[in-house]
């Protein structure tokens, strides 16, 4: 069991999957994170803090090796939504 709250880094895709653990969504952070009091064992390959491995010389020169496809879809909802149409008032 957390005696804190453990941020996570969880893709879209399995935001279901980290929501049906236990992990919290801070609307504030934009960021999903496991409450104190539950075992953070089931979300360790969330961790934001677990080293990354190591990439080839192909992959650290490469932007779309460093996003996947779902960070690609949240910089895109991000961008739409920042230049979504408003009605002047």
């Amino acid at each position: 069991m957390t005696e804190s709250t453990t941020n996570l880094k969880v893709p879209f895709s399995e935001k279901d999957q980290a929501k049906s653990l236990g992990a919290k969504w801070n609307a504030e952070l934009k960021q999903w994170y496991v409450p104190q009091g539950v075992d953070a064992k089931p979300f360790e390959k969330w961790f934001t803090n677990t080293p990354a491995a190591p990439k080839s010389i192909t992959e650290t020169h490469s932007i779309d090796s460093r996003l996947d496809d779902d960070d690609i879809e949240a910089i895109n909802a991000k961008l739409r939504d920042a230049y979504e149409f408003r009605e002047a008032e």
